[in-house]
């Protein structure tokens, strides 16, 4: 269903989480605002997520139309792109900025802990969880470039040229997808907990600059992981099965 074509709460009932994401990409922030998981937890029913956070439908509904009546023309519908081009604009946006960042804000934290460290004990619990997403998301991306993308690419040659793919190396493409979206979790959990520790980033009274720095920087780097998250989980994975499946089952 086309989330830009939804007129009423009625619409609400066959709806998933991802579903308004993925058709509306502009409806992240307003998910974030709502603190509404739309990737990990994206194949949760709508009404269900709603109902938690003690949302009623219509109020959704109005924060939803005042997201679909910001969005221009060239809104980018990510669900539409090539496979290729897709893992390739994640590599290149996504991968690109969580390897700035981490040394980035790995710095600021042991400079934030070693200033601030005694005053605010939680400091040193997240800098060593921040240490563990860090070694994670550098090991998942790698597994990404180098074993699932090159996947994904080689059963996009594989349609293009008519042919079945040979899935001996990996039995099947939802092998890796699965082991990828197991640390998908495991990463977006971290981050909660960060988030838990800071009491949603609630800089203290006497918060010097480098403090307030770090905040946003953990902030942000949050939210890129949502959107990663939600590309591949929500986007990417399930048409690279699909394609497999697709393949294997034409090339009987």
């Amino acid at each position: 269903m086309n989330t830009l074509s939804v007129k009423s709460t009625n619409d609400f009932s066959q709806l998933k989480v991802k579903d308004v994401v993925t058709e509306n990409f502009h409806a992240v922030e307003l998910f974030e605002k709502l603190g509404i998981d739309f990737c990990c937890n994206g194949n949760r029913p709508l009404q269900e997520a709603l109902k938690e956070k003690q949302i009623s439908n219509n109020k959704f509904l109005e924060e939803l139309n005042k997201v679909n009546q910001s969005i221009s023309s060239e809104s980018q519908r990510y669900s539409e792109w090539d496979l290729n081009f897709l893992t390739q604009y994640i590599v290149n946006n996504h991968h690109a900025y969580v390897k700035k960042a981490i040394p980035e804000i790995t710095a600021h934290l042991m400079k934030v802990n070693h200033a601030h460290g005694k005053k605010y004990s939680y400091i040193a619990e997240v800098q060593n969880t921040f240490a563990l997403v860090a070694e994670e998301m550098m090991s998942h991306m790698m597994k990404e470039e180098r074993i699932l993308f090159p996947i994904i690419k080689y059963l996009t040659e594989s349609q293009r040229f008519n042919e079945k793919p040979k899935t001996g190396g990996y039995g099947t493409i939802k092998n890796p997808i699965r082991q990828m979206e197991a640390e998908h979790v495991s990463a977006g959990s971290a981050m909660e907990k960060i988030r838990a520790l800071t009491n949603n980033y609630t800089l203290p009274a006497d918060a010097c600059t480098t403090f307030q720095v770090t905040y946003k920087e953990l902030d942000e780097f949050e939210k890129d992981l949502h959107k990663h998250v939600h590309l591949e989980n929500n986007i990417l994975f399930p048409r690279a099965i699909e394609l497999e499946e697709n393949l294997m089952n034409e090339n009987k």
